[in-house]
Order: structure tokens, then sequence, then C-alpha cells
């Protein structure tokens, strides 16, 4: 299990209103899948700029899966 850290965080009370009635009590948890989501979101642009480097660079995909990709 990872390590967790207890944080304040200051929000409208209709943001928290929100996130208590969706939670189901957990608004830790609630956060926590909103902040993976962004974390994503976030990594978004460099993950399509690897793809798009990576679809044009038969060698790399060749050292990657050990076959002919041309």
């Amino acid at each position: 299990m990872s390590t967790r850290t207890r944080t304040t965080v200051t929000l409208p009370d209709d943001l928290l209103a929100h996130a208590r009635a969706a939670s189901g009590g957990n608004v830790s948890a609630y956060v926590e899948r909103a902040l993976r989501a962004q974390q994503l979101r976030d990594a978004a642009p460099a993950i399509r700029a690897w793809r798009e480097k990576a679809a044009n660079d038969t060698e790399e995909l060749a050292d990657l899966f050990g076959e002919d990709v041309a």
C-alpha cells in the first residue's frame, strides 16, 4: 500500500457538497480518483508525442517488440 499524507484543501461550498454526495462518504477516495484522472490528462501530450515519434521510428519499435516492423 502506498504512503498517504493528510492535507487540507479549501473548496467552494457547492463543490464540496457535490463531492460528499457523489463519494458515498469517502471524499478522499473521490478526490484521489479525480487527481489521478487529471494526472493522466496532463501526461497525454507527452504520450501522444512519443507515439507519433515511435510510429515513424521502426528501429525503436523493432527494439521494443523484437521483430521486423518495417
